[in-house]
C-alpha cells in the first residue's frame, strides 16, 4: 500500500489544481485558499508516509515550490500594502 502512496499524493495535488482551475471565478477567495491548503496538506502527508521513489520526490518538490510561491506572494502583498503600493 505504501508503495502507491507517492502516486496518490501526486494525484491529490493535480486534483486540487483542477478543482481550483475549474472553479476560477466561482469560488470565493477564502474557500479557494482553504481548498489549496487542504489539498496541498493531504498531498504532503501522503507523500511523507510513502516509500522512497520518483513520485515521492516529484510531489515533495512541487509542494515545496507551491508553499514557497504562496509564502512569497503573502509577504509581497503584506509589504506592498505597507508602503502604499
Amino acid at each position: 500500500m505504501r508503495k502507491h502512496l507517492g502516486k496518490v499524493s501526486f494525484a491529490l495535488l493535480i486534483l486540487t489544481f483542477i478543482v481550483l482551475a475549474f472553479g476560477y471565478g466561482k469560488i470565493r477567495g477564502d474557500i479557494g485558499t482553504g481548498i489549496l491548503i487542504i489539498g496541498v496538506g493531504l498531498s504532503l502527508i501522503t507523500a511523507l508516509i510513502s516509500e522512497k521513489g520518483r513520485w515521492k520526490t516529484i510531489t515533495i518538490s512541487i509542494v515545496s515550490i507551491v508553499i514557497g510561491v504562496y509564502a512569497f506572494l503573502i509577504i509581497a502583498f503584506f509589504f506592498g500594502l505597507r508602503e502604499g503600493f
